[in-house]
């Protein structure tokens, strides 16, 4: 019984450990036809409109909208695109896309005629694209018709904080069972 006792406190120390370790997290957001939020996220669009639907802002565009976000230069960048339903917008096709990062195509997808809920699309975007960068730029870009309305973009990463031996010790102790200490 003190052995699985043993293994359990290790196991339950190793766990903590790397959900400390790597947190997932959003570093930046930008939300979309917020005249403050694109002016600090360095808004720029080619035949874009914006408005209010549903009492939040959003933004489409023909052409494109660009964006810089802020990254952490060492870990994997997830976009996450929140669009606003289309149901009721009065057009019933399609909306393609490409999402561009630094200039580079990511993704091309296509948001579907009747979405009548807000969607989320997270994308990964290569490490090699974002590796040593703090800011990135950020592209939608219409194919052959407008974008979907977005209304936020937001960056997702893990954050890998690095632990000293101490704070190593201080995890393994907070985590052990008071009756094998």
């Amino acid at each position: 019984m003190h052995r699985s006792a043993i293994a359990f406190a290790t196991a339950l120390t190793v766990l903590c450990m790397a959900a400390r370790a790597h947190d997932r997290r959003v570093v930046d957001t930008v939300v979309a036809g917020n005249p403050a939020s694109e002016t600090s996220h360095g808004y720029a669009g080619h035949d874009a409109t914006s408005g209010m639907a549903d009492g939040k802002s959003f933004r489409a565009a023909r052409g494109w909208m660009r964006y810089a976000l802020t990254t952490f230069d060492d870990t994997e960048v997830t976009l996450a695109w929140t669009f606003a339903p289309s149901a009721g917008d009065g057009a019933n096709v399609s909306r393609e896309y490409d999402v561009l990062v630094e200039d580079s195509v990511v993704a091309t997808r296509s948001y579907g005629a009747s979405s009548s809920t807000v969607s989320v699309v997270e994308i990964v975007v290569p490490f090699a694209l974002t590796k040593g960068r703090t800011n990135i730029a950020v592209m939608l870009r219409a194919h052959g018709g407008s974008t979907p309305a977005l209304r936020e973009v937001r960056v997702i990463q893990d954050h890998n904080e690095q632990m000293d031996e101490a704070q190593n010790e201080q995890q393994r102790v907070r985590h052990t069972p008071q009756a094998i200490r």
